[in-house]
């Protein structure tokens, strides 16, 4: 065998397994076992992230194999090409046959052709062959389109047909299986998904990778003007809210607020509200007891500020606030001082009131109202191929109905003058749902026989016209 015939014979085979079903379903189940995996794993997660998730041999193990950031794998890139060469392929190769119903069908068929479709209709009109002929085209017409008609000798042919776009829905499926892959690529290697903290008040201008590292500028300013929630009696959030405004050159462009499930975008770029917390606290405003005396005061603090005990040497500074102490909950932590000397490092639960009489101390403490200062946490959302996916999910339902609940129905006609009456044949086909194809056969011919009956008898009634 040449080297000639031996590049033929491998072509030949690469060309026969690439258009093959038993590529395209081992493929399938390879991306949906391994996607799978990427959605039980986290991706693009800190190291430390997954350090306390993992030991250290795993971590290395999901690193080398890529699957910490999968849909950027360059063996992940590879199945998807593979899939949309596998899709293309099988494609090309059934073009031919479905580019033939798109040519110009023979009106009149061979005699060996009306016998190989089946079943045909057969049945004569008591009419010529030329005012036959004028029903047919009417119901045709009807319910098919405009027939093509050939006239050979004393036969008249005629042929319709309907849904030939259903012979592309194949191909719409195929597309757009293309299309929404080419958006995932795009939205994956040139869109990005972050997250950013803002404090009422502050202002930023860029975002953070889960995998901590910091991206580009978004291109504008996102500035927190305020923050609220609201709590079921339960104690459980019912409501947070982030009013934002957008930022562009130095001036206001727009200002809206972010709830749950109700993003804000701007130049491709979508805010949701995330989470919440207690970024600092504005004001306290603790319940005081002095324990040798029993005497009650009521103290306002800023933290980081000293205020006095009245009608004592003390005073009190708060020099911390934690949003969650040991699982303790809210607590400040802070210094009692006499004169410019502390004497006592306190903990304030706000909480837990029965360990405040366990506390040592000259004092109790308890916190009446803390007015917080929030941060919103927002994840950030880039994704250029959204609108690319979006197409490919309408060109797939526009395949799907074209394939389920389209067919390309083909009918010929033959009629023909024999022995002083009109012969019709009358043979057609459908790739789907055949058996509803022969009932409208069977209604086109009953129409034809009684508009040819309705006719005879309307022309009995009123007698010869001259």
């Amino acid at each position: 065998m040449s080297t000639t015939e031996k590049e033929k014979g491998l072509l030949s085979t690469l060309w026969d397994s690439l258009s093959s079903v038993r590529l395209t379903i081992p493929l399938l189940i390879v991306l949906a076992v391994v996607s799978i995996f990427g959605t039980l794993i986290p991706q693009n997660a800190t190291p430390e992230e997954y350090l306390r998730i993992y030991k250290v041999s795993t971590y290395k193990i999901l690193r080398i194999l890529g699957f910490l950031d999968m849909y950027h794998a360059g063996w992940f890139v590879f199945l998807l090409a593979l899939l949309g060469l596998n899709l293309m392929v099988c494609s090309l190769r059934r073009w031919p046959l479905v580019r033939s119903f798109f040519s110009q069908p023979d009106a009149k068929l061979e005699e060996g052709q009306w016998k190989g479709i089946s079943p045909g209709r057969r049945f004569s009109l008591p009419l010529s062959a030329g005012d036959s002929l004028g029903e047919f085209q009417s119901r045709l017409s009807r319910n098919f389109g405009e027939p093509r008609v050939l006239q050979e000798e004393e036969r008249w042919h005629l042929f319709a047909e309907k849904g030939k776009l259903s012979r592309l829905g194949f191909y719409c499926i195929h597309l757009s299986i293309l299309v929404i892959l080419l958006g995932a690529m795009i939205g994956s290697f040139y869109g990005f998904r972050g997250y950013v903290n803002i404090t009422e008040g502050e202002t930023v201008d860029r975002v953070f990778l889960r995998s901590g590292q910091q991206i580009e500028p978004l291109g504008f300013k996102v500035k927190l003007d305020g923050f609220s929630v609201s709590f079921y009696p339960t104690g459980a959030p019912r409501e947070f809210k982030s009013t934002v405004t957008i930022l562009e050159g130095g001036q206001k462009v727009l200002t809206k607020p972010i709830r749950v499930n109700e993003p804000l975008t701007y130049k491709g770029i979508s805010l949701y509200q995330s989470s919440y917390g207690v970024a600092s606290v504005e004001k306290a405003i603790l319940n005081g007891v002095e324990r040798s005396s029993g005497r009650g005061f009521t103290l306002s603090l800023q933290p980081g500020t000293r205020v006095e005990i009245p009608g004592t040497p003390h005073s009190l500074v708060l020099d911390r606030f934690s949003p969650d102490l040991q699982g303790m909950g809210p607590a400040f932590q802070g210094r009692l001082l006499e004169g410019e000397r502390p004497v006592e490092n306190l903990v304030i639960l706000q909480n837990h009131p029965e360990f405040i009489s366990k506390m040592p101390g000259r004092y109790e403490f308890r916190v009446r109202e803390i007015q917080p200062k929030y941060y919103s946490g927002l994840q950030v959302n880039k994704d250029p191929g959204v609108w690319v996916v979006w197409a490919g999910c309408f060109l797939m339902m526009a395949g799907f109905y074209m394939t389920f609940f389209m067919s390309h129905r083909r009918i010929w006609v033959r009629i023909m003058e024999k022995k002083g009456e009109t012969q019709v044949e009358i043979v057609g086909s459908s790739h789907r749902n055949r058996s509803e194809f022969e009932k409208e056969m069977d209604r086109i011919g009953q129409a034809v026989k009684e508009a040819v009956s309705s006719g005879k008898k309307k022309g009995a009634a009123g007698g010869p016209s001259w």
